[in-house]
């Protein structure tokens, strides 16, 4: 079960991977704003298939009707960035329309470009590039193939399809106006989406290929994650408005360590300040209502690739917009007012070392918490080595007074993926729609503490010594002998006596009985936890009913300290996993421990 846990949580960050940039991106509106890349103009004048595009050229939209009018072969432009901020054309030609099941035709085109081609040919990134004879716009560069040989064959996502996706109404809408998520689709499998470049901040190389093997298994299919390297380089900015061809970052987070954010091409703008971009969906399948920050962005050139070439991109400035939805033949923004986003506070302990970092997380992506969490505390830790580490954090909700606190202690080999299940887990726990049926609950901050030691704060439970005498309606005191981890070990004391009393009934049996002493069974924590209470008086529990009440039940049922220790006097034997009735029994908390293992030992009684 914890394997399973692990990889959803391992399926999450692939989730956060849209198309992030690794540069420094802005981390809110507070924060100060990222540097301003150049205006720079890509050397492509020796290029005779690849011809700067001036600013005053607006791309006109044409229908399917007249695309459908086009002959094989007919010359067409791919308009992009390729280096710099300067749009270009590139040229290309029309080969057909073919219809994959999306409800909406895709345009068959093949790069004519030998210049791009030694570059690299098609690269993510390109995706949202308008496509159509010179001045004119047919649709977005969304599809390609992978390992493919020149000339290079792309696949194009009709204007008229992401136009309707301005005018859709998502469930999202529907559902905030009746007191998120659009339909979906998959594409035919013999192609491939030109994907969203997520450049990610802050991860160390070798959770970046623990998640790229994770993805060849996904359905995060419009998603290639990258680690980055350096900034980009100092450039004037640009100040005209946003026009068609122009590169974008879409930001899932910003801040101190994790800065995810996709990269892609506008397809057209229009005049009441929204956009369509990227021609494909910004997530698998399309999250419909979205709130996503958008910032301009600086191509730093074309990285070849061996299966799929990639641009080198970079955001920065402060957003200019927000995405505000999320659908299968495009992204939809509207250009001006910023989105809010959730401030998560992260406050890393190691001794006397105290070291703080901020980020901001869009709405919607309450998922990628807990990889800003786990990829903050690798960053600042600087190694993988086994530790000792204790979480607490706290939620804040607009729609509550009451704060959620909750705090856990694990020690592992690798407590990066201990802090992701934790933190993954309590977020959820409000934040998922289907997992929180109270009501909604709209997080405005997340506050977590990290407090690590390099000792591995474990004990095992070794001996239990009895006394020579149990008398029935006395109180007898036990020994339980522990073992700590040698790294544990203080003033060289090599084990840990705590005492338990136990109060035996006057009307126990008398003759053979066994004394149990357990820790929490630690597994326990990766099931769910069904609580019977066959002692209460209620036939059943009633469920919260809105979110101050999701609140307490949440915190009354909050795990056990895992030093609980516990002796149960029975007939037989007790492990951690049996139910226990009306057996006497006591619990005591060794503190700052996590506690394992059992002992028993048969006594009489008198």
């Amino acid at each position: 079960m914890k394997q399973i846990f692990t990889l959803t949580l391992i399926g999450i960050i692939a989730l956060c991977s849209f198309g992030c940039s690794t540069d420094e991106e802005p981390s809110d509106i507070d924060s100060p704003p990222i540097d301003n890349p150049l205006d720079g103009t890509p050397e492509v004048t020796d290029m005779s298939d690849v011809v700067p595009l001036p600013d005053d050229v607006v791309l006109v939209s044409m229908d399917e009707a007249e695309a459908e009018k086009l002959e094989d072969k007919t010359p067409v432009q791919i308009v992009t960035v390729l280096d710099g901020t300067q749009r270009v054309t590139i040229e290309a030609r029309f080969r057909g329309i073919r219809y994959f099941r999306f409800g909406f035709p895709l345009y068959e085109c093949e790069l004519m470009s030998d210049e791009v081609e030694k570059m690299g040919g098609i690269a993510g990134g390109m995706s949202g590039s308008p496509v159509g004879p010179p001045g004119k716009v047919m649709g977005a560069l969304a599809y390609g193939d992978y390992f493919s040989a020149s000339p290079t064959r792309f696949w194009v996502t009709s204007i008229e399809a992401m136009e309707s996706a301005r005018e859709h109404l998502t469930f999202g809408d529907e559902l905030d106006e009746y007191l998120g998520a659009a339909p979906s689709a998959r594409i035919n499998t013999v192609y491939a989406p030109v994907k969203t470049p997520l450049m990610i901040t802050g991860i160390k190389p070798n959770r970046l290929q623990h998640i790229e093997s994770y993805l060849k298994r996904s359905q995060f299919d419009y998603i290639e994650l990258f680690a980055d390297v350096g900034r980009a380089p100092k450039m004037q900015s640009t100040d005209r408005d946003l026009l068609a061809g122009d590169m974008i970052g879409v930001a899932i987070s910003t801040g101190d360590v994790v800065n995810a954010i996709g990269f892609g091409t506008v397809t057209q703008v229009y005049d009441d300040n929204t956009f369509v971009a990227f021609g494909h969906p910004f997530s698998a399948f399309g999250d419909g209502k979205t709130e996503l920050p958008v910032y301009r962005a600086v191509v730093n050139g074309l990285v070849p690739n061996l299966q799929s070439t990639y641009k080198s991109v970079s955001a920065y400035g402060d957003p200019i917009g927000t995405v505000t939805k999320d659908l299968i033949p495009a992204i939809v923004g509207e250009l001006g007012e910023e989105p809010n986003t959730i401030p998560f506070s992260i406050k890393y302990k190691r001794g006397n070392d105290v070291i703080e970092k901020e980020h901001q997380v869009a709405y919607g992506y309450e998922r990628y918490i807990p990889i800003i969490a786990a990829i903050t505390q690798d960053a600042i830790r600087l190694e993988t080595s086994p530790t000792t580490i204790e979480g607490t954090i706290t939620l804040g909700f607009k729609e509550s007074q009451k704060d959620y606190t909750e705090t856990f202690l694990s020690a592992a080999e690798d407590t990066w993926i201990e802090t992701l299940f934790n933190t993954e887990r309590i977020i959820l726990a409000f934040t998922d729609k289907f997992t929180n049926i109270t009501g909604k609950a709209t997080l405005t901050s997340v506050e977590l503490t990290l407090t690590e030691k390099p000792q591995i704060m474990t004990a095992v439970i070794q001996e239990i010594i009895v006394p020579d005498q149990i008398v029935r309606g006395t109180t007898a005191t036990f020994t339980v002998v522990l073992l700590p981890h040698w790294t544990a070990v203080q003033d060289g004391e090599r084990k840990i006596e705590k005492q338990i009393t136990l109060s035996i009934p006057n009307d126990y049996s008398r003759g053979d009985a066994w004394i149990s002493v357990f820790s929490q069974d630690p597994e326990d924590s990766f099931f769910f936890d069904f609580d019977f209470d066959f002692d209460s008086d209620d036939e059943s529990e009633s469920l919260p009913e809105n979110l101050d009440e999701l609140i307490e039940k949440l915190q009354d049922e909050q795990r056990e300290d895992p030093g609980i220790i516990t002796i149960v006097l029975s007939d037989e034997i007790v492990s951690p996993d049996d139910l226990i009735f009306d057996e006497p029994e006591n619990e005591i908390t060794l503190e700052g421990y996590i506690v394992t293992g059992s002992e028993s030992e048969s006594i009489e009684i008198e």
